[in-house]
């Protein structure tokens, strides 16, 4: 299959994963170090997608004996768009898209601007459909999607 899909980055990836870990198992704290062990993923490596994550409110850091990093939303009401902006940054399909202050040099003999927008935000409500419960359940999700839905794979 030579079909191409759009690559996230591995951060995002282990964004998912920690989100995962966390939100599933609230009210629990989780020290980076706990995070590490039942994650796989290296200590630092952890800490700074916390450090994202809870950065963009995806999840919140408790300071103390009993501190701990903790995410209080349940996987159903986090989706792929806010995890992937939390870590990447605004999602565009072309860098020009990118909300800026600066002006695109080529701007005024671009005949592609305006029509990008509406694949973007096509692509944008479909990662806002996902949620990360149906990444952590692959199969309940594709149960409900119907056979000619496009299936975002992970």
């Amino acid at each position: 299959d030579k079909s191409k899909m759009i690559k996230l980055n591995k951060i995002t990836d282990y964004a998912v994963v920690i989100l995962g870990l966390l939100s599933s198992r609230y009210p629990n704290k989780f020290s980076t170090s706990k995070i590490s062990e039942d994650t796989g993923l290296p200590v630092p490596t952890v800490a700074k997608v916390c450090k994202l994550l809870n950065k963009a409110d995806l999840i919140n850091a408790g300071r103390g004996a009993n501190g701990g990093y903790y995410c209080e939303t349940a996987p159903t009401e986090i989706n792929v768009a806010d995890i992937v902006e939390a870590i990447d940054g605004p999602i565009a399909i072309i860098a020009c898209l990118e909300e800026s202050d600066d002006l695109c040099s080529t701007q005024s003999i671009c005949l592609l601007s305006g029509n990008w927008n509406k694949a973007n935000k096509a692509i944008l409500n479909a990662l806002k459909s996902v949620s990360l419960s149906d990444l952590l359940n692959p199969e309940e999700f594709l149960k409900t999607q119907n056979t000619d839905t496009a299936v975002l794979h992970t």
